[in-house]
């Protein structure tokens, strides 16, 4: 027991079991310990052999001698050859051919020039291949075989997304030669999209020919026959940009022709399009251009029609030539403004996806390829500058309704909309001279002036005052004929002496009317009747007030009253303006009736009622308020919540 004791103070006072856990730890950090040694050491031998393969790698590279790129020998047959096969310095692989036996002295030449074209190798001052620049070596052979004619029986398949002399076959070479032979001729026949971009980078490099003029005439003949190869619809993607490329970095005489014309298969964006138009001062046929990037769907209006919609065109083309005029003189384009402008084309590189020596080319010029595109000098370096889409579907849209706005007033339709500037925000944000000219009141005025002054040049007037006929002149533009409606004026008198009686009529009821003047036998029945066949009874009551003005006025019913909206907000309960106040906020009813409990259609039949009664339309249909009238709702029916 005292042996037991004297144990247990020797350890401290620790159990058997602890003193077992601690052993166990020092055992496992021992041999965590040992692990950790011999995986450093291991790493350390690693990497030493890793260094000395490194080294004796480099001092074998550095030893061997003329040599670029050192190739494995090629295996033939079931066995190795000893002897070294590797490409010479000055090869590139190529499809190797046999040579045919009894080749003709012509077969004989060509072969040779192949030969030879195949040796044409930059070099460094050291006479080593370094194979750094193809566009170098590309002119050497190319200008090695420039005067190559062959007629080669047959058609070898080329198939090199950017072909080269060098890694061309024979059959592949003397096949191109052929097709080349003919083409300067005039004859386009077809042939392997390869073979076709082979003859474009000759060209741009000016190989073949004598002077920039004759290359390009050259690549413009090319351009004008693309319609005869396969690879024309490529060619339409690649070939006008490298036109105006080499347009601008060599000395061509002359403008540089419009491409549209010459290849009629190719269609530019339309909305780009019609952007330039406008930049060019046309204004003619925009609608549609307009329409289909505007905030503003007019198409969806109930103005547009397929009558009303020569008469919106017409009005915008003078709309878009007085908004021009008066941007001009605030010292803005209109088109900078709408739809686009001229902006730097980061994206462009000269020569782009063709092999071609600057060395070879004239050197850069600035150039206007047209008044939508031209190169220049930008901090030191050549750039493009292209016009760039940029459409403002605020601001076009303020334009097409601001016009639609007025074209409802001259034509007296009878729905009316009002514009909201809030429209423009997003578009003229942070946009300095463009935001402060279209914010300016005048931009508008101009806008509106621009369509009254279409309507008067054109005869268009209120449709309570005139008939209308819609009819197309030679050039097919819109035109409005007014037709005239012959009133006695020696029945004024007596239009005015019965005026109550009249207003009698219109207010209470034909049939009234009617009984109590035959009571009395002092209305002429027949005349008034003749009158009212010529007069709609919606105008009846405004032509007969229009043409008595001159008199006493003493015609009844024209007392100022509220208007229609005015008194339709008084009729609505507070729940059906928090239901049209939700409408306009957020489109639809469906929450607001979820939490008022209500049942959306019965309410919409009510208030539809409601405005029918007071504002002579719906104002909800389809689930929603009526487009038109919404900036009215909006501004009159919920003003006072």
């Amino acid at each position: 027991m005292p042996n037991d004791f004297k144990k247990f103070i020797d350890t401290g006072g620790k159990s058997l079991d602890e003193i077992k856990k601690q052993i166990g730890k020092m055992l496992s950090k021992t041999a965590d310990s040992v692990v950790s040694d011999i995986t450093r050491e291991v790493k350390k031998e690693i990497r030493k052999e890793v260094r000395s393969t490194i080294r004796g790698a480099v001092k074998e590279a550095f030893d061997y001698p003329a040599k670029a790129e050192k190739i494995p020998p090629r295996k033939t047959g079931a066995y190795e050859r000893k002897q070294d096969f590797a490409l010479d310095a000055d090869e590139i692989a190529y499809p190797h051919e046999s040579v045919g036996e009894n080749l003709s002295p012509h077969d004989i030449a060509v072969n040779e020039k192949i030969l030879g074209m195949r040796k044409q190798k930059e070099t460094t001052h050291n006479g080593y291949i370094v194979q750094r620049c193809a566009e170098i070596t590309f002119v050497l052979q190319g200008e090695y075989v420039a005067d190559v004619e062959d007629d080669f029986s047959r058609n070898a398949f080329f198939g090199m997304t950017t072909p080269m002399y060098a890694a061309m076959s024979n059959s592949q070479l003397r096949t191109y030669f052929t097709w080349r032979s003919d083409v300067r001729r005039g004859v386009y026949r077809d042939t392997d999209k390869s073979y076709v971009i082979l003859y474009v980078y000759e060209l741009l490099n000016k190989i073949g020919v004598s002077s920039s003029d004759e290359a390009f005439s050259k690549l413009l003949e090319l351009w004008k026959n693309a319609g005869k190869l396969n690879c024309g619809k490529y060619l339409g993607e690649v070939l006008p940009r490298w036109l105006k490329d080499f347009y601008a970095f060599n000395n061509v005489s002359g403008e540089f022709p419009d491409l549209r014309e010459v290849l009629k298969d190719s269609k530019e964006d339309n909305a780009r399009k019609s952007a330039i138009e406008i930049s060019r001062g046309n204004y003619k046929n925009k609608l549609d251009f307009l329409a289909e990037n505007s905030a503003y769907n007019i198409k969806e209006s109930s103005f547009y029609s397929e009558k009303t919609a020569p008469l919106i065109d017409g009005a915008l083309e003078l709309v878009l030539k007085e908004l021009a005029e008066y941007c001009s003189a605030k010292g803005i384009a209109l088109d900078t403004i709408i739809c686009g402008q001229m902006k730097k084309d980061y994206a462009w590189r000269q020569f782009s996806g063709a092999v071609v020596n600057l060395d070879r080319t004239d050197g850069f010029r600035p150039v206007k390829i047209s008044p939508e595109e031209s190169y220049c000098i930008k901090r030191g370096e050549p750039a493009l500058e292209e016009y760039s889409l940029l459409l403002q579907r605020g601001i076009i849209g303020f334009i097409l309704k601001s016009a639609e706005a007025r074209l409802r007033e001259k034509t007296g339709f009878g729905r009316k909309i009002k514009v909201n500037p809030a429209m423009l925000s997003n578009d003229v944000k942070n946009r300095g001279k463009a935001a402060e000219v279209v914010l300016d009141e005048e931009f508008k005025k101009t806008i509106e002036r621009a369509a009254d002054r279409f309507c008067d040049e054109n005869g268009i007037v209120a449709a309570k005052k005139t008939s209308k006929n819609f009819s197309a002149s030679s050039d097919e533009e819109f035109v409005y004929r007014a037709e005239k409606v012959e009133i006695d004026i020696s029945k004024l008198s007596e239009i005015r002496e019965q005026a109550d009686e009249i207003a009698k009529k219109l207010i209470v009821g034909e049939a009234d009317v009617q009984e109590a003047a035959e009571q009395e036998n002092e209305i002429n029945l027949p005349e008034i009747e003749d009158m009212a066949n010529r007069i709609s009874d919606d105008e009846f009551s405004e032509r007969i007030s229009y043409h008595t003005s001159e008199f006493s006025g003493e015609l009844s019913g024209h007392s100022e009253e509220k208007s229609g909206w005015e008194r339709l907000t008084e009729e609505l309960s507070e729940t059906e303006r928090g239901l049209l106040a939700a409408m306009c906020e957020s489109g639809g009813a469906a929450e607001f009736c979820r939490e008022k409990g209500l049942f959306a259609e019965t309410v919409f039949e009510k208030i539809n009622a409601l405005a029918i009664e007071l504002v002579g339309d719906i104002i909800i249909e389809n689930g929603g308020i009526v487009s038109d009238y919404l900036d009215e709702i909006a501004e009159k029916v919920l003003a006072d919540r």
